[in-house]
């Protein structure tokens, strides 16, 4: 369209310009006709250009505006992603937290202590957990010491839990930490790969 116009323009001046000559300067007048025609090729060209270099920004800022619009739903798709993860695990501490406090995860406690005991591997340990899970843990201790035939120690000092231990040799060496948090916090690339499954 604006090549059009552009070329209707010119062939109208070229046509003023050509019929205001006098007849006797008909060779100037097809000198100048050729002049006009190699301008209006010459402009032409530069329009073409012009228009193709437009298309071409135009089709880079449209593809950059997908690309980064793209970017803008990944990110907003991963955010969804660690929210749901995040009210996952809120929700299986909370319901952690209220079986441990009715004691009804006792059997559990004594798992995980067996395992954080077998993976420090010494004689005489030290166990540290919450104010509500040490007398469960004290009388599963006494049946697991004699059991493995080892020294354990429950300590006053609380850690942070909803439910689990942490275990060191006495001069704290070695320690596992076999609290329910890390427990989770280690499986949170699986459960962010299982809820990006079921979002996706």
């Amino acid at each position: 369209m604006v090549m059009h116009g552009l070329a209707k323009v010119v062939d109208e001046v070229a046509g003023k310009i050509i019929e205001s000559l006098d007849s006797s300067f008909q060779e100037l007048s097809r000198d100048v006709r050729k002049i006009i025609e190699r301008e209006l090729e010459e402009t032409l060209r530069i329009v073409d250009e012009m228009v193709e270099q437009a298309e071409k920004k135009s089709e880079m800022i449209k593809s950059r505006i997908q690309s980064l619009t793209q970017v803008k739903i990944r990110g907003k798709k991963l955010e969804q992603i660690e929210e749901c993860i995040d009210e996952l695990i809120r929700k299986v501490l909370e319901l952690v937290g209220e079986k441990a406090v009715r004691r009804e995860l006792d059997k559990y406690l004594e798992k995980i202590l067996e395992e954080a005991i077998d993976i420090v591997n010494v004689r005489n340990v030290k166990v540290y957990t919450n104010e509500h899970l040490r007398e469960s843990l004290r009388r599963i201790s006494e049946n697991l010491s004699r059991k493995k035939n080892i020294e354990i120690t429950i300590m006053d000092e609380p850690v942070e839990t909803v439910f689990g231990v942490i275990v060191k040799s006495i001069d704290g060496s070695i320690s596992f930490d076999n609290r329910i948090e890390t427990k989770l916090e280690r499986i949170k690339p699986q459960i962010r790969k299982t809820v990006a499954t079921l979002i996706s």
